[in-house]
């Protein structure tokens, strides 16, 4: 007896002496190669190396492992003692000619915060690796919504103010975005940041549906991965120069190497970009969408041990361009009983686009942004701290009546300080049936706003200075969070994920000498079941809850309270993954339906000259999307995509109460959501093939289509513009180390507004629109050394 208590005593620890965890990094010349499988011999345990060709894997310490990629030697190799094995593979001409028309390359993403193949996870993912952030021209989160159903995001007023709506959710003014804004692991909580330049890039990716249980607050309508090219161990070097209309200069340097060979390694990134602006003020002659700016990223990576590893990174931005450049009564009468006056067509075609104010507008938002990451593996579980600290300086200048009179000027600064620490533990993937992450999340936000302008008083005709808003917002969230995928079979997978959330809010309000506090307690859970009906057709259904944080008006007015409520969404989605003839079509797509509740609306009270938030108590949406890849040839592919939703408000409710009396908001049930385009597609074709031995060519044509949108709650012709087109087109020839570019956006000049304002929302003012820009074209060179 005492014999068996022995034995099974001892049994655990001789299990885990006879298990390992293998990590290292799959190259080929220098660089990573992502979606590279690992199979351990003689089983069904595998990973796929991640957009940084890093993998990790919990085998048998006596296992062979087993490497394959498409076009390269399959290489077979035995676990040493070491817990590191990096692998450089070897082209295999052979192979690539025996295969008459490849299919795609597996595209690998980060939406369940695990390396996973894009057709794998039951979700709606969009996801583009190194090359084909490259062969797109992906420089911003902009650009990549072109490539992507039912997302869109737009810039307008001043560099930092963006408005991105997500399948039927829109962001708004003051407000935060509806989506989870994740930079290599870390959230970045300020909106302003969204739409920044983005270059050395090994991930971009959107997943679609509330995230929460993963993400936390905010993201409502999903998450957007982005994540950075890693330090490699081999010197490498690159050299952008570039240029384009309107003086559009580009230069990018790009420079990774080790300090110790195999143990510490560095990236520096860094860029300048400069464009005079296409868009022309007629009061003074002067371009008034003009742009600069620089950036630097700095990166190191030390791999301490083989179980433990440390990274750093700094990151500086400093953005200045034009500001409050809108059209307004261009063609129509200046002035109607003393107020502007004249209709600007929604329809920027019409003859309505022009800029014509007095007073010169000028933005700049600067960044610096710190994280530090520490991972330890003592085993099967991996252990994650990631610390950071994220400031944003933002502040802008310029007319508020858009119309050559000295009327109105506004003001505003903002500040964001924001410090997050996380801790993570998930288990390395294994050939067992779980797997599952959890841990711990502590932010801390502090974001000073300040809003001022000048109106004129006709009578007196007397400028008098005024405050709209003055406060100091705080926010401190404490969270949990966990998830777990479950193989019932090896067909169908259970997954379920919660994320305990305790916020605490906090303004101070200068002007009232007010504060204002409260809490919240949410919890938002997640649930999804999948079903791989065939090697190559997966089946899903999912369930999430959704929660976006509401927040403090500057005062009660007949329009809204002194306070917005918080978005509350459940989200209930099905859909499909397929690739068929050898992986040469994709076709996936899903069906979702969304119960909205306290969803929030924008308006500026002219009374009172405040701006602020309010809530319609009901809405629904229901939507779809598909997404298709299809390799026509070996050289040709053909990408299309169509999302379509319809955003409904179906219960107004009451806002506001000045003297007892509210504002009845029931006569817009039945409206569409303003600001969400009712769909938009796009179709492409894409061409990369050999043009010698030597010399290859890459080349792409993009079609986008933004639909039809109501612009305010009323749904009103005046206030709706129609669905636009935009031509983007790309093409590169490399040969060696060098690679010739040339592009061009918008390059049929369309006309075009990113934001329609209807004067209704200012209480009197006349409409005024955002104009996109007019055709850009340009050339790079790019040099590596």
């Amino acid at each position: 007896m005492k014999k068996l208590l022995f034995i099974l005593m001892m049994m655990p620890i001789v299990i885990l002496a006879q298990e390992k965890t293998v990590r290292g990094l799959i190259s080929f010349n220098g660089e990573p190669l992502p979606g590279v499988n690992i199979i351990e011999k003689g089983t069904s345990n595998g990973v796929t190396t991640d957009f940084n060709g890093n993998y990790e894997i919990a085998v048998n310490s006596q296992a062979t492992l087993v490497y394959s990629y498409l076009g390269f030697k399959t290489q077979e190799l035995q676990v040493g003692e070491s817990g590191t094995m990096n692998i450089v593979l070897e082209e295999d001409a052979q192979q690539l000619e025996g295969v008459e028309v490849q299919g795609f390359a597996g595209v690998v993403g980060r939406a369940r915060k695990r390396t996973e193949s894009v057709q794998s996870i039951p979700e709606s993912v969009t996801a583009l690796n190194s090359e084909g952030i490259e062969k797109n021209g992906i420089n911003n989160v902009t650009n990549f919504a072109k490539l992507v159903p039912n997302l869109k995001l737009n810039s307008s007023q001043a560099a930092g103010i963006n408005f991105l709506t997500i399948r039927g959710i829109p962001q708004i003014r003051n407000a935060d975005a509806p989506v989870a804004f994740v930079i290599d692991g870390v959230t970045i909580p300020d909106p302003s940041l969204l739409n920044q330049e983005l270059f050395d890039l090994a991930l971009i990716e959107v997943v679609k549906g509330p995230q929460g249980a993963l993400y936390g607050k905010n993201a409502i309508g999903g998450a957007i991965n982005i994540y950075s090219k890693e330090p490699v161990n081999t010197t490498k070097n690159n050299l952008t120069l570039g240029y384009g209309n309107a003086n559009a200069l580009l230069t990018q340097f790009v420079s990774s190497g080790a300090i110790k060979k195999d143990k510490v390694f560095y990236r520096l990134s860094t860029q300048f970009k400069n464009f005079d602006g296409l868009l022309t003020n007629e009061f003074n002659d002067e371009k008034v969408d003009f742009s600069r700016e620089f950036n630097a990223r700095g990166q190191i990576i030390a791999r301490i041990t083989d179980n433990f590893k440390a990274s750093a990174t700094l990151q500086f931005i400093d953005v200045s361009g034009g500001a409050a450049y809108y059209s307004v009564n261009p063609t129509g009468n200046l002035f109607v009983d003393g107020f502007p006056g004249g209709a600007l067509s929604p329809d920027p075609e019409d003859g309505n686009n022009v800029i014509n104010h007095d007073e010169p507008g000028k933005s700049d938002i600067r960044n610096a942004f710190g994280n530090v990451s520490l991972e330890y593996t003592p085993g099967k579980v991996k252990i994650q701290s990631i610390t950071s600290y994220n400031y944003v300086d933002r502040s802008l200048s310029g007319d508020l009546d858009f119309i050559p009179f000295d009327d109105f000027t506004q003001g505003e600064t903002a500040e964001t300080k924001t410090f997050n620490q996380e801790l993570r533990l998930n288990n390395v993937a294994s050939e067992g049936k779980i797997n599952w992450s959890a841990g711990g999340f502590y932010q801390d936000i502090e974001k000073p706003f300040f809003q001022d302008g000048y109106n004129r008083d006709f009578d007196l005709n007397q400028l008098f200075y005024g405050i709209a808003a003055d406060v100091i917002n705080t926010t401190t969230t404490y969270a949990l969070f966990g998830f777990i995928d479950y193989k019932i079979t090896d067909k169908l997978t259970a997954s379920a994920g919660f994320r305990y959330d305790n916020d605490t809010f906090k303004q101070e309000d200068h002007l009232s000498g007010d504060t204002f506090e409260r809490s919240n307690d949410i919890v938002q859970p997640k649930a999804s079941l999948s079903y791989q009906a065939t090697e190559n057709a997966l089946i899903y259904a999912n369930y999430g809850r959704g929660y976006r944080t509401g927040g403090f008006n500057p005062a009660v007015t007949d329009r809204f309270n002194r306070d917005f409520e918080d978005e509350l969404t459940d989200n209930y989605e099905l859909g499909f993954k397929t690739s068929m003839w050898n992986n040469r079509f994709i076709l996936n797509g899903s069906a979702f339906y969304t119960n909205f509740s306290n969803q929030q609306q924008y308006i500026f009270d002219l009374d009172t000259f405040y701006p602020g938030n309010y809530n319609y108590d009901k809405s629904k949406i229901i939507g779809f999307e598909l997404d298709a890849k299809l390799r026509l040839t070996k050289y040709l592919d053909l990408l299309a995509n169509y999302g379509f939703v319809d955003s409904e408000i179906t219960e107004g409710g009451t806002t506001g109460g000045v003297n007892g009396t509210a504002t009845d908001l029931s006569a817009f049930n039945g409206k569409k959501t303003p600001f969400v385009p009712q769909n938009n597609f796009n179709i492409g074709l894409e061409s990369s093939f050999a043009l010698t031995e030597k010399v290859n060519f890459d080349g792409n044509i993009n079609l986008n289509s933004t639909g039809k949108t109501y612009w305010d709650e009323s749904n009103s012709d005046a206030f709706t513009t129609s669905a636009y087109q935009l031509l983007d087109a790309r093409a590169s020839v490399s040969f060696d180390n060098v690679k010739f570019t040339i592009w061009g956006n918008n390059i049929l000049d369309k006309q075009y507004y990113t934001e329609y304002v209807p004067g209704s929302l200012f209480g009197g003012f006349d409409d005024f629109g955002w104009r996109g820009r007019p055709a850009t074209y340009g050339a790079s060179v790019s040099i590596n050394f």
